[in-house]
């Protein structure tokens, strides 16, 4: 799946594949949907939890833009302004498009929703 998104004021493309899955392990070394699924849990320690749900959301966004460029994670995260966790509405839209992109973790549960 591709989708084009607005983030920060910069156009970026997300291209979603079962690959995914492996780049995001070869990438950071932790597994993909154990990470979502972690998100669930830290929700409710909000305030003690804010930098890696942060941390991990954008993680995600990075791997599914990552066919479309040579930055490291590194680099993505320094060209973006920090007046993007500001906006509710932009960090809304993106775990938006992240639980499109990445659909359901299975049939016996929610799909992945970060808030």
């Amino acid at each position: 799946m591709e989708k084009n998104i607005k983030l920060a004021g910069q156009d970026l493309k997300l291209h979603s594949s079962l690959f995914t899955i492996i780049e995001y392990r070869n990438v950071f070394g932790t597994e993909l949907f154990n990470d979502i699924r972690n998100l669930d849990k830290k929700k409710e320690n909000h305030d003690e939890e804010l930098s890696l749900i942060i941390g991990t959301i954008f993680k995600i966004i990075y791997i599914l833009h990552r066919p479309y460029t040579k930055k490291t994670f590194d680099e993505f995260l320094m060209s973006l302004d920090f007046s993007v966790l500001t906006n509710p509405n932009e960090i809304e839209s993106l775990t938006q498009n992240v639980t499109e992109m990445l659909g359901a973790l299975n049939d016996n549960q929610k799909s992945p929703q970060f808030k």
